[in-house]
């Protein structure tokens, strides 16, 4: 017994020994941690009277102080996050050859330093931050890439909840295809445009500021605000006696301001409102500075971008003299001396949302929301001015100007419910109705200008001085028999003088849809679903103009008593010998087509507002299985037919099939594969719309252990479409069907289609040889081939018939803790493999192009 307890009582003075030291290395440690702290600067300013030397006797004080100073530390703001940042930058070497604009519309990444990532967390502990409680930010792509993006985000737990985002993009587009006139060789000169006519080089400034305040409450609040800016140089053209290229600059800014609630205060049930204002604004202003030809004059003057000298655009013969410096044209070329044009569209758009979310009722889960919108546009100030010559219809130049207004309103309302009838069984239903309508107005105001007879030895077309008179003056300036110096030079294809029109326009859409959806659990590991979709949709658009003051002047060579000495022409040309009703002739020889007070339609107008009804059915059938536990598989059959169609190519029949497989056999292999077939058809008589997009997938993702990756898939594309067409033509050898349309406006037809057959393949590798080395290699490629009706025998394949390959490599080192050197290439090659260059066609630049960009970086992680 008292060997037991003689033990016994060693124990327990072995375990008071070990748990007497733990207390000492416990204080030992805490006493270190309190004098580091208490002798930290943030703690030594809060003690500016504390020395760094303690006397012996002040031991236990000091120590007790130092604990309380790293307390009062804990609890101070200033020392309660953590913080981790990012920093990636580097410098890009690119070495491209080839077509330049095109590689700039495709990639445009360019040489020079980048900051490609920053990246910046703040997170308060216990939410106990002063001002916030979460922060992190981000930004790439600064330093000249045409993406930069900065992310911002903060919160207060309780209080409020911010975000804001900045973004700019560079669009540059110039692919010279788009737009281009295909000027054959045979002309003379013949002269190939190089660049695009519908080029750009917009630059996108884009900013969203959201914030929710008492995000957590029953009552919170959002308040946003949102600027896009878009804006820079274009080109663009006009259409007319001949297509001049136009210099825009444009300059397209919104502003939206939002502001809405949720409310949380009913079981189970969220209420929303929102007031979303939008205010955008255009100012466009666009010039004619292509004018590289000059006349006899001196005058500059711009023939366009059509030269087809047989067809006599812009005339026969077009270049006088090639020696002088800019070359002289012919004055009676159709060509243009200036062109200028101004408007400033300005739209504002109210719009009044409402939306909830419930599952207070049992077994049934409820979403739903209702809008208004009133939308309005005007145009109070644009401005045309033209100083031209058309061959044909005599005219010199012309100004057209007059306000426009639109309105849009809009009225949808939505509802979904699911309903859990048993524990297999399912029922959805989702209603939308969507109603909406554009009416608009233009009161045109245009003045159409002709030349004089000459008034010195050779002078013509683009040479003639122009006829200045107004109504009231025209008596005066061209008399009786209209033949004096001065008369307005006119032809039977004349326009009218003066026009003073009202295009009236509308739009609009009532449309209601229904879709019921009933989905069974058959078995633990297959469901399947049936469902059934019905829309109603009633279009009805409405354009007419209406003349308010047309007036149609005399003069002209080969003007006489009978044809009103040329006045009777265009919507007064004479009817059986006699005006038509509406036009009205004046004391001064000139006839006036409508007034104020005498509003007359103009020839051919439809004044009648078309109604289109279309009813839609559409069934679908689904089903999701999954045999075991590495294999998931679902399909869904959907088949759709309408009972009319709003355009040409809209289907009346649909057809879906879709297929899509995941099988895993490893925690480190996934296989993925997916089947989608649409078909779509309006084949009845003088449309013959057949339509199919079939895209096949397959892509592979194998990690075995953590220093190996591999990545890999294919994806094909085939889409083809046909429907009748109809155009206007006159002396086409390919083309020599009639139009087959009632009503068409094109004299010739043909069954137009378009087939693509496109190849995506990657592949990826990522290797860790040793711990800190990380080697990638990757590639990417694109084929496509195709074929499509072309009007015109000179057009290229383009991006109908072309191969894209961009391989890539990465190496990363970490040369230090936390710090990584990358080197990384990327390839591009584009390469035109169809027929760049038609026989006939006056040759234009390759679209190929081929290099490489090398980027060096340096990533920082502290």
């Amino acid at each position: 017994m008292g060997i037991e307890k003689a033990a016994h009582g060693e124990a327990l003075g072995a375990t008071a020994k070990i748990a007497a030291r733990r207390r000492a290395w416990a204080l030992a440690v805490l006493c270190g941690c309190a004098a580091m702290i208490a002798n930290s600067p943030a703690a030594r300013a809060q003690a500016p009277g504390a020395t760094g030397a303690q006397s012996s006797s002040a031991g236990s004080s000091s120590s007790s102080d130092a604990t309380a100073a790293a307390v009062e530390s804990a609890q101070n703001p200033a020392n309660n996050y953590t913080i981790q940042q990012s920093i990636e930058v580097g410098v890009r070497d690119s070495m491209i050859g080839g077509n330049i604009d095109n590689y700039d519309t495709f990639e445009n990444l360019g040489s020079g330093p980048r900051l490609l990532d920053y990246t910046l967390s703040m997170h308060a502990v216990n939410h106990r931050g002063l001002l916030f409680d979460d922060l992190t930010f981000s930004s790439f792509g600064y330093g000249g890439d045409p993406d930069d993006v900065s992310r911002l985000s903060v919160d207060k737990n309780k209080w409020y909840d911010f975000r804001a985002m900045f973004r700019r993009d560079k669009n540059f587009w110039n692919y010279d295809l788009l737009a281009n006139p295909l000027n054959p060789s045979s002309s003379n000169p013949a002269v190939a445009i190089s660049g695009s006519p519908q080029s750009l080089d917009l630059t996108r400034w884009m900013q969203d500021y959201d914030v929710t305040l008492l995000p957590q409450s029953r009552l919170r609040f959002r308040l946003g605000y949102s600027r896009n800016t878009n804006q820079g140089p274009a080109t663009s053209t006009v259409e007319g006696g001949t297509e001049p290229l136009l210099s825009q600059l444009l300059l397209y800014q919104t502003n939206s301001y939002r502001i809405g609630f949720d409310y949380t205060g009913i079981a189970k049930t969220t209420l929303s409102f929102d007031e979303l204002l939008t205010y955008s604004k255009i100012n466009e202003t666009e010039n004619d500075n292509d004018l590289t030809y000059q006349l006899s004059s001196g005058t500059p003057v711009d023939l366009g971008l059509v030269f087809n000298t047989v067809g006599s655009s812009p005339c026969a013969a077009p270049i006088t003299n090639a020696t002088t410096t800019p070359p002289t044209v012919s004055p009676t070329c159709n060509a243009y001396l200036s062109y200028s044009e101004y408007q400033n569209p300005r739209s504002s758009f109210p719009t009044e949302r409402f939306r909830f979310q419930s599952t207070y009722i049992k077994n049934l889960t409820m979403a739903g929301s209702a809008g208004y919108s009133d939308a309005n546009k005007d145009v109070t100030d644009f401005n045309e001015a033209i100083s031209d010559y058309s061959s044909r219809t005599a005219q010199r130049g012309s100004t057209d100007a007059g306000p426009t207004a639109a309105k849009r309103i809009s009225v949808e309302a939505n509802w979904s419910g699911d309903y859990r009838l048993t524990d297999k069984l399912d029922l959805s239903d989702e209603f939308t109705y969507d109603d909406w309508r554009i009416p608009s107005m233009w009161a045109e105001a245009e003045t159409n200008l002709f030349g004089t007879k000459p008034q010195a030895a050779g002078q013509t077309g683009l040479l003639l001085p122009i006829s200045m008179f107004t109504p009231a003056t025209f008596a005066s300036v061209c008399p009786s028999p209209y033949s004096a110096l001065n008369c307005p030079q006119h032809s039977a294809s004349s326009a009218a003088d003066v026009v003073d029109e009202q295009i009236s326009q509308f739009l609009g859409q009532d449309a209601k849809s229904n879709t019921v959806e009933l989905k069974y659990d058959v078995a633990s590991r297959v469901s399947a679903y049936i469902g059934y979709e019905f829309m109603a949709r009633a279009i009805s658009d409405f354009s007419a103009t209406y003349g308010t003051g047309t007036i149609y002047f005399p003069g002209g060579t080969t003007g006489t008593v009978a044809n009103d000495y040329l006045a009777a022409r265009g919507s007064c040309a004479l009817v059986a010998g006699a005006l038509p009703a509406g036009c009205v002739p004046n004391s001064n020889g000139s006839i006036n087509y409508g007034s104020s007070t005498l509003i007359t339609p103009t020839a051919g107008n439809d004044t009648v507002r078309n109604l289109y009804e279309i009813h839609e059915n559409v069934g679908t059938l689904g089903i999701s299985a999954r045999p075991m536990d590495t294999l998931r598989l679902n399909g869904e059959l959907m088949f759709g037919y309408n009972d009319n169609s709003f355009t040409r190519i809209s289907p009346r029949q649909i057809q879906s099939y879709k297929l899509h497989a995941t099988y895993t056999p490893k925690p480190w292999a996934s296989i993925d594969g997916a089947i989608d077939i649409n078909d779509n058809r309006d084949n009845v008589y003088t449309v013959d719309n057949i339509e199919h997009a079939r895209a096949y997938s397959f892509m592979t993702t194998l990690s075995p252990n953590a220093g190996l990756w591999i990545d890999f898939g294919y994806n094909y594309m085939d889409i083809y479409t046909q429907t009748e067409i109809c155009f206007d033509d006159t002396g086409s050898t390919v083309f020599t069907s009639a139009c087959p349309v009632t009503g068409a406006t094109g004299n010739l037809g043909t069954l137009s289609y378009y087939t693509s057959k496109d190849h995506y393949a990657y592949a990826n590798v990522m290797w860790k040889p040793y711990k800190r080395v990380t080697a990638m290699i990757g590639y990417a490629g694109t084929i496509a081939r195709g074929t499509t009706t072309n009007l015109n025998p000179l057009t290229p394949t383009g991006t109908l018939d072309f191969n894209y390959l961009k391989p890539q490599a990465s190496l990363a080192i970490e040369i230090y803790r936390g710090v990584t050197y990358k080197t990384t290439w990327n390839y591009f090659g584009y390469n035109d493999h169809g027929v760049a260059n038609p026989i006939g066609l006056a040759p234009l630049p390759l679209q190929d192009f081929n290099g490489s960009n090398i980027m060096f970086s340096l990533l920082d992680t502290f």
